[in-house]
């Protein structure tokens, strides 16, 4: 059986991730307003899907629906808590990572990101035909 094509695929995934991580630090450390606020929500959402296409790489119409999701679902504990009612130190890594204010602006961001990302899998798999269609 041949894996080359799935290694590609999560070679792919891998790098997306990493530059997208990359660029995730640098708006963290040096980004400010717009940038910082909402365009870093944007990309978180196209970050987790890489990460997670690294390792399913199978084909998942959903997919990116469910990364969507777990943006929204974030937002949803930030909402009611989470942090507070569980005693988790909002500054421990656990704190950090579910946040800890609840702004439907962020729920917004969280929908374009999912929407990059499907439009990200329709150009490819439009491209990706058009490869087979030209013998290329």
């Amino acid at each position: 059986m041949n894996n080359t094509p799935n290694r590609k695929k999560r070679i792919s995934a891998a790098c997306c991730f990493i530059a997208l991580l990359a660029v995730e630090i640098l708006i963290g450390k040096y980004g400010g307003g717009f940038v910082r606020d909402y365009l870093g929500d944007v990309l978180v959402i196209p970050l987790l899907y890489c990460f997670v296409r690294v390792f399913y790489v199978r084909p998942a119409p959903w997919l990116p629906a469910a990364v969507g999701g777990l943006g929204i679902l974030a937002e949803v504990i930030q909402y009611l808590n989470f942090c507070d009612r569980f005693g988790i130190d909002r500054g421990s890594l656990l704190g950090i990572l579910l946040g800890s204010v609840a702004d439907w602006r962020d729920v917004i961001c969280y929908a374009m990101g999912t929407v990059l990302i499907y439009s990200a899998e329709h150009f490819s798999r439009k491209q990706q035909r058009h490869c087979r269609k030209e013998g290329t």
